[in-house]
């Protein structure tokens, strides 16, 4: 038996991940992962600033102490997760998601496959918590499409038990802006292909007439019912305020990696102009 760094067990299990190859994933993980690690309250690990600054925001728990990135038990155990339910074994995903989320309630890759796991045991209202819960740490494009993706379907499965018209409504709107922010990667298309297998079991000219609807009255819809139409502001707040703190500091790289987050989630114009301006910045450093 080999054993490895957290960090050189996550890069292969990832890869592993990347290529379906669960099997092998498990081989390396179930030598170097313990499930049966106790967590201690106050205890977390962040993969920067963000994560941190929205842990602070949200959560609002007391850090008692901050894991080193290079004990990143959160990314360990969504890992795992993601590899355990590949293989049927769900009661040992749930406790890899688990303790993921216990390390750090921000990483979106543990909520994803927690509510995967509900979604496959028809736990429809711990699926829609889990759903509401990711749209406040979806920083990523790809996750925030999951994120309505999620949402999209939960609205369909009730549709076909109370308020079919509304809630259909709704699905539909969510899936339409999903696509806004993701409809290439693989996941997208099979995840959107499933919700669009759901909505051909109802009216055809009443979904035809529904998925006409402009993305904008789309927004509108969502926000005046109090569901996400867009990325979470908290997110695109500690952004900004990261990017501007973070140039005057003359740290213009890791400004650029927070404006570039805020941007690509609201292709704000105005950001992208300070985008722009910092580009130039670095093009004159490297001239110079």
């Amino acid at each position: 038996m080999e054993i490895k760094s957290i960090p050189q067990v996550i890069k292969e299990i990832q890869e592993l991940v990347d290529k379906e190859d669960y099997e092998s994933a498990y081989n390396i993980a179930k030598d170097n992962v313990d499930l049966n690690k106790e967590y201690t309250e106050g205890e977390y690990v962040f993969k920067n600033l963000l994560e941190e600054l929205l842990f602070q925001v949200l959560i609002q728990k007391e850090i008692k102490k901050k894991i080193p990135m290079i004990l990143d038990y959160s990314s360990l155990y969504s890992n795992y997760g993601e590899v355990l339910i590949q293989l049927d074994k769900i009661d040992d995903a749930k406790k890899s998601f688990e303790l993921s989320r216990n390390y750090n309630p921000i990483n979106i890759k543990a909520n994803f496959g927690l509510g995967d796991l509900y979604k496959m045991e028809n736990k429809l209202n711990e699926f829609y918590k889990l759903a509401i819960e990711s749209f406040k740490i979806a920083y990523y494009p790809k996750d925030l499409a999951k994120s309505f993706r999620n949402l999209s379907y939960y609205f369909l499965k009730i549709a076909k038990e109370e308020n079919a018209d509304e809630n259909l409504k709704i699905a539909i709107h969510l899936k339409k802006i999903s696509k806004d922010y993701d409809d290439e990667s693989e996941l997208a298309k099979t995840e959107l292909d499933e919700i669009n297998g759901i909505i051909s079991n109802f009216d055809k000219e009443t979904v035809e007439a529904l998925e006409s609807t402009d993305l904008k009255e789309c927004r509108n819809e969502l926000k005046s019912k109090g569901l996400p139409y867009e990325a979470g502001i908290e997110i695109i707040t500690i952004c900004k305020n990261l990017g501007f703190q973070l140039d005057e500091a003359k740290k213009v790289v890791p400004a650029l990696y927070y404006f570039n987050i805020a941007y690509d989630l609201t292709k704000d114009p105005d950001i992208k102009l300070v985008i722009d301006d910092l580009n130039e910045k670095v093009e004159r450093r490297l001239d110079e």
